[in-house]
């Protein structure tokens, strides 16, 4: 063993200084180009950020570089035969992995520029080696994927061909005993480049990194280019609308949302902090406190709405309809639209429901936790067995009549099938969990987030740890884990969210407040989430059914 790893430094020296001999050389036409790379939001400069470099002309001609810890990157074209990136012959080149660090697995890329056998192999830092693969390849550009094997930390990777070795190192962030290498695929069909040609050709550059938009430019190859960029989250790409929000309830007291707290879980700066473009902000008359006034406090706390936009006017807007939402949003305001919690609010009368509907409520969630006449809630005894009565029936149907969404969380089981039988529109439900991984009465069984989905709404997942787990530990892979499931069941297109902050006493570790929300977008990402699964998670779905119901 010791031998081996002797053999292997001598070699790692060996190339390092080849590297050094070759980049001491003096060549006829250099031409560089590069840049920063920084977060377009706050400006911090990004390491390891990929940026890929394509010939518009040839795709065969592709250069991979990463920037550095400085958020730097570069890359040199030379007008002769030598490897542009690393002064080796251009019969094969190296990249460095990507993700890097990785866990638990990431991709090596290479190209190889003539036909032959090339051997990959892949050694631990003492020296041993952890894997290899040998193959025939044509011309062209592979990629072969790595998942982890042996410890955890730094690990070294050769390429060798026609007698030639190239190296290069990743860090590996968890161990692993069955992984190894992975079969190479054909990533870009290669065809002779001619140096002079080269030159004079427009390059696209694209930069990506993980949690990123891509973004990319495309230059003349004349002369030495800076060119920077400034990239977006996917997270700020996205339009996030959190489908269920209980700040005004302390607001209507005094919290004023323009100030930032430390205390609470929502105020406007924290939102911006967050990312949140729209937020549904729940009108919740406690049926305790004002068991026979609920649309009178209802009309209170939305004047109380009123008096925080009108104060917050170059923040923050409401909105009535998709349109205004859109203008809203925009203008770089964030936009505000409200959701009555509870038909309790509308004291079994339809003129009270037009009304809080004129005020610019744009759901009204069937119950809360205590029934009313027209309708059972589902912490209700009966919630099986009784359901909507003849009055509740034509709540339903004004309610579609006036485009108001219907919200079922709180609602009883034999309510929402009657507002299934009932109503013509897609409904919602604003926030709650999937049943069948948390037996609580307010979450949802699978007939009926089926049911939900089958007429094109969507379920907003709560953060309320007691409806995620009976588990005393509820995090963020919690909250996933319910949107895992309702995915899963009914399909990407009927997830949402509906955290219920400020209506909770406690919150998932990693989600303590607005703040938090690309947190769950990073995890979503990681998870296995596409930026386009994550962007109909975080608002693309329920806009389509405000759309639908509302315009």
């Amino acid at each position: 063993m010791k031998r081996f790893a002797s053999s292997f430094t001598s070699t790692l020296l060996s190339t390092f200084f080849l590297l050094f001999v070759l980049s001491s050389v003096s060549f006829s036409q250099t031409t560089t180009i590069g840049g920063v790379v920084r977060d377009s939001v706050t400006l911090a400069v990004l390491d390891s950020a990929r940026v890929d470099i394509v010939n518009a002309a040839n795709s065969s001609e592709h250069y991979t570089v990463f920037t550095n810890n400085f958020g730097v990157w570069s890359h040199t074209f030379i007008s002769n035969g030598v490897d542009d990136r690393d002064g080796l012959p251009t019969s094969f080149s190296l990249e460095q992995n990507y993700p890097n660090p990785f866990n638990p697995s990431t991709n090596i890329g290479f190209f190889v520029h003539s036909g032959g056998t090339v051997t990959l192999r892949v050694y631990s830092v003492l020296g041993q080696l952890l894997d290899a693969r040998s193959t025939t390849l044509t011309p062209g550009g592979y990629n072969i994927p790595w998942t982890s094997k042996g410890a955890a930390g730094a690990l070294f990777y050769s390429l060798e061909m026609n007698g030639q070795r190239l190296t290069r190192k990743m860090i590996q962030l968890d161990g692993g005993a069955s992984g190894g290498l992975g079969d190479p695929t054909l990533t870009h069909s290669v065809a002779p480049v001619s140096p002079s040609d080269r030159m004079l050709a427009d390059y696209r550059v694209t930069v990506s990194k993980f949690g990123y938009e891509p973004d990319s430019t495309t230059v003349p190859l004349a002369n030495n280019s800076n060119i920077d960029f400034r990239i977006q989250t996917i997270h700020r790409r996205a339009f996030l609308i959190d489908l269920h929000n209980d700040v005004m309830e302390i607001a209507v007291g005094g919290y004023q949302l323009g100030v930032r707290h430390t205390t609470n879980h929502s105020d406007l700066p924290r939102f911006f902090d967050g990312g949140v473009d729209a937020q549904m902000f729940a009108i919740w008359p406690s049926p305790t406190q004002f068991p026979s006034a609920g649309y009178a406090r209802s009309i209170q706390m939305i004047d109380s709405f009123d008096v925080q936009v009108t104060r917050n006017a170059p923040l923050f807007a409401q909105a009535r309809t998709s349109a205004e939402i859109e203008q809203v949003a925009a203008s770089g305001k964030m936009v505000g639209i409200l959701g009555v919690e509870g038909g309790h609010a509308i004291e079994d009368n339809l003129n009270k429901l037009i009304a809080l509907y004129q005020r610019g409520a744009r759901y009204l969630t069937i119950t809360w936790n205590n029934s009313t006449s027209w309708a059972t809630a589902a912490a209700d005894a009966q919630s099986a067995t009784r359901g909507l009565s003849e009055f509740g029936r034509q709540v339903i149907r004004t309610m579609d009549s006036l485009g108001m969404i219907i919200d079922v969380s709180h609602t009883g089981i034999k309510t929402i099938e009657d507002i299934l039988q009932t109503s013509t529109k897609p409904i919602i439900a604003s926030h709650s969990g999937a049943r069948a991984l948390r037996n609580h009465y307010r979450n949802l069984t699978d007939a009926q987030l089926t049911a939900i989905a089958q007429r094109g709404g969507v379920v907003g997942v709560v953060f309320y740890p007691p409806f995620l787990s009976a588990s005393s530990t509820v995090n963020i892979d919690t909250v996933i884990r319910h949107i895992d499931y309702i995915k899963n069941l009914v399909g990407i297109d009927h997830v949402a969210l509906g955290s219920d902050f400020d209506g909770i006493e406690v919150t998932p570790v990693g989600l303590e407040n607005v703040t938090k929300f690309p947190s769950l977008t990073l995890a979503l990402l990681r998870r296995g989430y596409t930026s386009t699964d994550v962007k109909k998670i975080l608002g693309e779905n329920y806009m389509r059914v405000f759309r639908v119901v509302c315009q």
